[in-house]
């Protein structure tokens, strides 16, 4: 007869455990919460990620907006609960959280091989140059939408649209020199796009389909291809330039930014030399009516696309210390630009969100059009203003 050993359950003792842990839950996920623009902070899109976060490190100039005693009490919750605190630089989650939460998204992260070669896409269709043009009566009339040119160009120049508390001395920026070291030997910039899947509308069109992607994983007819003509300007002008061509929005938008994040980290862990991180993206401009701007200018003949230097600052919560150095950087290659196209650039965005600026001294968001533009436009305009910046770094 086989003997089995008997199995004593405290189910009492399992209560009060099972108590006990709902309540330390309950009460730690109230200071998370109130303390959530450290934890829980977001891209700038609505999305709400768990990045690479450390504490916040002031400037002089910046003042403090929330106790740390709410943030040292939210790191003990952690720390009773988990064993670890997932947002603080000294946990052992931290180097990888946002590579754990772009492989959760499906995502694909690739590492530089030993050559200055651009990382390759999980997908690659680049059969085609340009979406195929659609004539207004091929789009169902209900589903039908104009698009408008508007003439975006900043109202004078060096101009700032400034969407935080921060002060800017536009003056004393100019004066200083950004913190940008052209002596290094291997690449100096590295392009990459957070939303690598934005794409442009066909050369032409005078309306869109309101129910169609504005959308492509074709790297011939998004940003990615803006991205290639810009590096390929760096490179004529002896600038050795690596540009990333990952889909990080693909299959998923959410997450997109933890995912360009590790992507930029393992770029700069193998190129050192790396001090200018530009992430090409392009606006989207949709009025109520449904009506989609395109911002352009014509510049020697040719439609040009507008473009915008976007700058994050650190006031979201974000570990970016030194955003001011980013914004120093824009702000000359604005002047750089405007001086030779002054109504080429749009203002200088200046954002709450990080936009991964921390990654170094000259890291900064170019929009390049916005989805009702061409990207004929698109690629015109980034290759005019990579000129300009090109011989400004050249001056260094």
């Amino acid at each position: 007869m086989r003997k089995y050993k008997a199995v004593v359950i405290d189910l009492k003792g399992m209560r009060r455990t099972v108590a006990l842990t709902a309540l330390t839950g309950i009460a730690a996920a109230g200071i998370i919460y109130a303390s959530g623009r450290w934890i829980l902070p977001s891209d700038g899109f609505g999305n709400r990620v768990i990045e690479n976060v450390s504490p916040i490190v002031e400037t002089a100039a910046d003042t403090k907006k929330i106790s740390d005693k709410v943030k040292s009490a939210a790191e003990l919750a952690a720390r009773l609960i988990f064993g670890f605190v997932p947002w603080s630089g000294d946990s052992v989650i931290e180097s990888s959280s946002a590579v754990y939460g772009a492989a959760e998204e499906g995502g694909f992260i690739a590492v530089a091989d030993n050559k200055a070669e651009p990382l390759q896409s999980s997908v690659g269709d680049t059969a085609n140059a340009q979406r195929p043009a659609v004539s207004a009566s091929d789009i169902p009339e209900e589903r039908r939408a104009p698009i408008k040119s508007i003439n975006a160009a900043q109202k004078q120049p060096n101009s700032i649209g400034n969407e935080t508390s921060y002060s800017i001395d536009v003056n004393a920026a100019l004066a200083a020199k950004p913190d940008i070291d052209m002596s290094k030997q291997g690449p100096k910039i590295l392009i990459t796009h957070t939303h690598a899947t934005e794409a442009y509308d066909p050369s032409g069109a005078e309306y869109y389909d309101t129910a169609a992607s504005d959308r492509s994983i074709n790297t011939n007819e998004n940003v990615v291809a803006a991205g290639e003509a810009m590096a390929e300007i760096f490179r004529q002008h002896g600038i050795e330039a690596v540009h990333d061509t990952v889909l990080h929005d693909e299959p998923s938008f959410n997450g997109s930014y933890a995912h360009s994040l590790a992507t930029v980290q393992e770029y700069i862990k193998k190129y050192p030399s790396i001090q200018i991180v530009f992430d090409v993206h392009r606006d989207s401009i949709v009025y109520d009516d449904k009506t989609k701007a395109k911002v352009v200018t014509e510049i020697n003949g040719r439609s040009a696309a507008q473009l915008m230097f976007v700058v994050g600052t650190d006031e979201k919560g974000l570990y970016n210390p030194d955003w001011r150095e980013n914004m120093t950087a824009a702000l000359h290659f604005q002047k750089a630009i405007s001086e030779r196209y002054p109504t080429l650039m749009r203002h200088i965005n200046l954002r709450r969100e990080r936009f991964n600026g921390h990654t170094t001294h000259a890291s900064m968001i170019i929009e390049t059009g916005t989805g009702g533009n061409s990207l004929d436009e698109a690629i015109y305009s980034i290759s005019l203003a990579a000129e300009c910046i090109a011989d400004y770094l050249n001056t260094l």
